[in-house]
């Protein structure tokens, strides 16, 4: 490592014990390096898991966070909901591979300079050694000129230009439906007429929760959520930006998997599953293990989703490839318009199949099916591998006689199946999930609205989430425990996420409207088959 390296440490530091420790290194003429910047906060627990990987993608090549002696917070538990978080984020840090060793903390009292300055020039000593954050230094962003000539050609490629005002797509926009102001054939009339003034403040372009329920309703066939996409891009070549949920961590976590090379992200496997690390068939995980760090609290065992699918290919005679090098696909930068850091997670996904040498890729997922099987071959072209979700793999080996799915109970049971938006409507998968219930001696109750007319869960790439969303979970919630049901089950994680966080919380309606168990649909299957 170059000996002129120095490395970049964020501090936060409380208010009560950590600034007055760092500050009494000062008046006690201690030094540490000058690339240390200190972050003044009044708690360490209010340090958001989102403002310690910014700090990361940012390019600071460590961040600590200094605060009180534990049971000696001056806020209770403050200093012990930040130690629950930094766990959380040193796992992401672990998973994407920037390495854990880069996030540091220190419990201490106001007078304990010494053991504040052994934190900082240690962790200072180790980087050097360690090497510098592979994230570029975060520069300030230049805002670009409108590109007349995106947008025209935008318009041309998603047939807006065919609008005729109908109002057919406001009629079914379940945004719309909440949301008075909101119309998806105004945001293509201002596309229309002209948005060089107004794409650099357009909130309404965010507000979309690209279900394309308008796009399955539109007589002439524009493609909306498309074309949303493209003006999320150059809207944020123009400087506006979404405001993300959880304070942009997930986006913070993807961009940083865009620039990591060496990840550590599969000690989630259990040693009673079979998989390899070369071979025809591989799984694509997706960030299910990363989602249950991000929500440690929630209890909602995603990575458990994986576990199940690799148990449910074994039982089929099948040993995936499941790869370390795996990276997220870019959903939801992609829809957020990130497009250059989407495309290197792209090409180094794609990597990572041709390195394994495999033919055929299956996915548990919605949105990675999606973003794999549309937005890779939108800008690579067909690929020389096969895409398939689980279901439709498992429902085309047991037509060809090669699988034969045996419940291992035959307690009747009866479910209804919530279709994620990705996963139906935007690309047509509704019969393999309920054929496979089926087999399995399962009764699926359908809901009021499902199929092409499913509602969505209200929340996509973790933009949309405000009041219309939660209105819009409870209502589906509702909407399934109609039914008569026993549970719910649904494909997508984020899906389950948003469904489960909106009854987390203290509601305004009936719990009875809403009370039916929610379970993830993979993770069923193979409680069903008893694996």
């Amino acid at each position: 490592m170059s000996e002129n390296f120095e490395p970049t440490i964020l501090v936060f530091a409380c208010s009560w014990c950590g600034y007055p420790a760092a500050t009494l290194t000062g008046v006690h003429h201690l030094s540490y390096p000058s690339s240390v910047k200190i972050i003044r906060v009044m708690c360490t627990g209010r340090v958001e898991p989102a403002f310690m990987m910014k700090a990361f993608e940012c390019g600071a090549d460590g961040v600590a966070v200094v605060g009180c002696r534990i049971d000696d917070c001056h806020y209770t538990d403050g200093n012990k909901h930040a130690q629950k978080r930094i766990e959380a984020v040193r796992k992401l840090l672990r998973y994407t591979g920037l390495g854990e060793e880069r996030l540091r903390c220190e419990w201490l009292s106001a007078s304990e300079k010494y053991k504040f300055l052994n934190l900082i020039n240690g962790m200072y000593n180790d980087l050097k050694i360690m090497g510098p954050n592979p994230i570029p230094k975060a520069k300030r962003k230049e805002v670009m000129e409108f590109d007349k000539k995106a947008i025209d050609d935008l318009i041309a490629d998603t047939g807006a230009h065919d609008c005729v005002e109908c109002g057919k797509c406001t009629s079914v926009c379940p945004v719309a439906r909440f949301d008075p102001n909101f119309a998806p054939r105004v945001i293509v009339l201002r596309a229309l007429e002209g948005v060089s003034d107004s794409l650099s403040k357009d909130r309404d372009i965010w507000s979309c929760i690209t279900c394309e329920m308008c796009n399955s309703m539109c007589p002439y066939k524009v493609d909306y959520s498309g074309f949303i996409q493209g003006m999320r891009s150059e809207a944020i070549r123009l400087g506006n930006e979404p405001e993300c949920s959880q304070g942009g961590l997930l986006q913070s976590m993807m961009r940083v998997m865009a620039h990591t090379e060496k990840q550590d992200r599969l000690e989630w496997i259990p040693g009673d599953v079979k998989i390899a690390e070369k071979g025809d068939i591989l799984y694509f995980v997706g960030c299910a293990p990363h989602l249950d760090a991000v929500f440690y609290d929630r209890n909602l065992n995603l990575t458990g989703t994986a576990i199940s699918a690799i148990k449910i290919l074994n039982y089929a005679g099948i040993i995936p490839v499941v790869s370390n090098d795996e990276v997220c696909c870019g959903h939801d930068l992609n829809w957020a318009g990130d497009n250059e850091n989407f495309e290197k997670l792209m090409e180094k996904n794609i990597e990572m199949i041709k390195n394994a040498g495999a033919k055929k890729v299956i996915f548990s997922c919605p949105e990675c099916y999606r973003t794999f099987n549309i937005d890779y071959q939108d800008i690579l072209g067909d690929q020389d591998f096969e895409m398939m979700h689980l279901t439709e793999f498992l429902a085309d080996l047991i037509d060809e006689g090669k699988l034969e799915l045996k419940p291992a109970t035959e307690e009747e049971d009866s479910v209804t199946y919530h279709d994620p938006c990705r996963l139906g409507r935007h690309l047509g998968v509704y019969d393999e999930p309920r054929d496979i219930l089926r087999e399995v001696g399962v009764e699926v109750r359908e809901m009021a609205n499902t199929r092409e007319k499913a509602q969505c869960c209200g929340v996509s790439a973790w933009i949309t989430c405000g009041r219309p969303a939660k209105q819009m979970q409870l209502d589906r919630i509702a909407e399934a425990k109609r039914t008569g049901a026993h549970r719910l089950l649904t494909m997508c994680p984020k899906c389950r996420i948003h469904l489960d966080c909106a009854v987390s919380k203290e509601v305004d309606v009936d719990r009875s409207l809403i009370d039916i168990p929610m379970e993830d649909y993979v993770s069923y299957l193979a409680k069903r088959l008893g694996l």
